[in-house]
């Protein structure tokens, strides 16, 4: 990794974002053998919280898994920070009766349905790898965007140091500035939902599953993370990262709540799936949106991550989908004679439009689904709506063969 001081830096690429979407496609893009800078400020070299205490995760799909493989950095993960999901047991309400959607690796023909990986985990091997690279790093924010020579673009920095491109890489996530200085519309919907994401230690093992409620609570999910017998306290034999997305109302009151009454909480939702609970991490709280952009291409430019799409993470596959556009940005630019050209995007932007459509559908039309509210709102027809759920969920939990698909299906995104 270059860090480079002087007034006006040119590249063939100039990459917008030090998330692990940007430090990603920069890596990508380096290996093609295009210069590549990458603009953005650096994390706040907080030390890393113990396993298990990282607030944040992300379930990693085995698609994602590759790039990151190829990219040098999967090897490089602390295995007591990543954990398989080898089955999911998803289920339409918390009643002891409901029926579960029952996914396994095994029956999709697949290693593992995602690898849980610890968010500062993540940054940690990509900044690595970084390092090593021939990737420019420039600390710094984006002041303005501007059109040079009609086969190049410049980027103006905050600190009045300039980057020329043919390129520009908007990885700077859903407010992203660069894309607003482009001139690309971008539209939110609040969900009205806030994410409280944290760990808890479990009476039970997980054994590699991960687990999903939905119903009046709104929609939680425990994932397994790596044991720590030694470190855990009697009577504690495994660990899982919540994610909660309630109503705002829902998790106001839940963030007031002490550690040890939001554990109870939690496993009284989660009935006996996974005994008795413990606080292990802090809770951490997001707000929820969907978001579309107008376009994920513009003049020289391409939107990638959140800057190009945010979807509801009841499915968990957000990061999964920024990947995603790495991959096939990489692949749209390889051999290009000029990475800035719109032929080239075009590319990129047709390959990417059927995924990002498809998962935005599925997950905000589960949202909408069993969001209480809405359909309570519906009157005389909630009852039917009702109905035709209930129906299509225990058709899907008694098929083998569809939920073999999807499992297939989830595990390729």
């Amino acid at each position: 990794m270059v860090n480079v001081s002087s007034n006006c830096v040119s590249a063939d690429i100039a990459v917008v974002g030090r998330g692990p979407i940007g430090v990603s496609v920069a890596l990508a893009l380096v290996r093609l053998g295009r210069s590549v800078a990458l603009v953005g400020l650096p994390s706040d070299g907080r030390a890393q919280p113990a396993p298990g205490e990282d607030t944040r995760v992300f379930a990693i799909s085995a698609p994602s898994a590759a790039l990151l493989r190829e990219l040098g950095v999967w090897p490089s993960l602390d295995a007591s920070r990543t954990h398989p999901v080898h089955r999911m047991r998803v289920f339409p309400s918390t009643v002891a009766n409901a029926s579960a959607l029952e996914f396994d690796a095994y029956d999709a023909a697949v290693s593992s349905l995602a690898s849980i990986v610890e968010g500062g985990e993540l940054i940690r091997v990509l900044e690595q790898a970084l390092r090593f690279s021939a990737v420019r790093v420039l600390d710094g924010e984006v002041s303005a965007v501007e059109h040079g020579a009609h086969s190049h673009v410049l980027l103006r920095l905050a600190d009045g140091r300039e980057v020329q491109s043919r390129l520009i890489v908007a990885a700077d996530g859903a407010q992203s500035v660069v894309r607003a200085l482009a001139g690309i519309d971008a539209q939110f919907r609040d969900y009205g939902q806030a994410a409280l994401v944290g760990s808890f230690l479990s009476a039970k093992p997980h054994r590699d599953t991960a687990f999903q409620w939905f119903g009046e609570h709104g929609i939680l999910a425990l994932l397994p993370l790596p044991a720590a017998p030694s470190a855990d306290p009697p009577g504690f034999r495994g660990r899982v990262s919540m994610v909660w997305s309630a109503s705002v109302a829902l998790a106001d009151e839940l963030s007031a709540l002490p550690a040890s009454e939001l554990a109870e909480r939690v496993g009284a939702l989660s009935g006996d799936a996974l005994g008795a609970l413990a606080p292990l991490s802090g809770i951490a709280r997001y707000p929820l949106r969907l978001g579309r952009v107008g376009t994920v291409i513009g003049h020289r430019l391409a939107l990638v991550g959140d800057a190009a799409h945010v979807v509801h993470p009841l499915a968990g596959q957000g990061m999964n989908l920024g990947f995603g556009d790495v991959a096939a940005l990489r692949d749209a630019l390889a051999g290009a004679s000029d990475p800035g050209a719109r032929s080239f995007l075009r590319r990129y932007e047709r390959s990417r439009a059927e995924p990002v459509l498809a998962l935005r559908a599925v997950t905000d039309g589960l949202q909408r689904l069993f969001d209480s509210r809405r359909i309570a709102s519906l009157g005389p027809l909630a009852p039917p709506v009702l109905l035709a759920r209930d129906l299509g969920w225990r058709l899907v939990a008694a098929s083998p063969l569809l939920r073999r698909h999807l499992a297939a299906r989830a595990g390729r995104l």
